[in-house]
């Protein structure tokens, strides 16, 4: 778990002094730690995606074994062991490719209609997290991220496919990012 959020925490923390100052400047810096702070949570909370998994498929050893952890209440030890054996969780609903385009219209949505900078934040670091791995997993493992952008589509995706999805996805992303505000 440690190094979940030793990994993460400082690419959220980028991310959102970078949108800070190309879109606001210095004006109202305190109005910006939300946003900051919603960006943090957006990219913290997509480990509750390895949670769900659990409860996706009871049937395998990793589930069982995080249940009997949560059942001793060693919640911090469950939460590691999940972490510590990401590799087994290929099938994670929320870093998947239809995840990512059902993103698009909540995050229009949200960015239109929240007011506050919290909100936009959480919203944005969702997705930040989810286009850093998936950046990271295509430079490193190509195959292992067509697995896991792509397990519940029905149809065979061409390497340049996967590409350009990813492409539109980080520029829509971007946009959203610097429309914040």
């Amino acid at each position: 778990m440690k190094r979940y959020v030793l990994s993460h925490v400082p690419m959220a923390i980028g991310y959102g002094v970078l949108i800070f100052l190309i879109r606001a400047g210095w004006s109202d810096p305190l109005k910006w730690i939300w946003w900051a702070l919603g960006v943090m949570v957006g990219v913290l909370v997509l480990f509750l995606d390895r949670v769900v998994y659990t409860y996706s498929y009871p049937g395998t050893q990793l589930s069982q074994q995080f249940a009997w952890y949560f059942k001793e209440k060693k919640y911090l030890q469950a939460l590691s062991m999940l972490d510590g054996r990401r590799l087994e969780q290929e099938r994670l609903t929320f870093r998947s490719a239809l995840f990512m385009v059902v993103w698009v219209p909540l995050a229009f949505f949200a960015l239109t209609s929240t007011v506050g900078l919290f909100g936009k934040g959480v919203v944005m670091g969702l997705m930040l997290h989810i286009l850093s791995d998936s950046w990271r997993l295509q430079k490193i493992e190509p195959r292992r991220l067509h697995v896991r952008l792509f397990w519940m589509i029905k149809r065979v995706i061409r390497d340049e496919e996967r590409l350009v999805f990813l492409f539109v996805m980080t520029g829509i992303f971007i946009l959203f990012s610097l429309w914040v505000a």
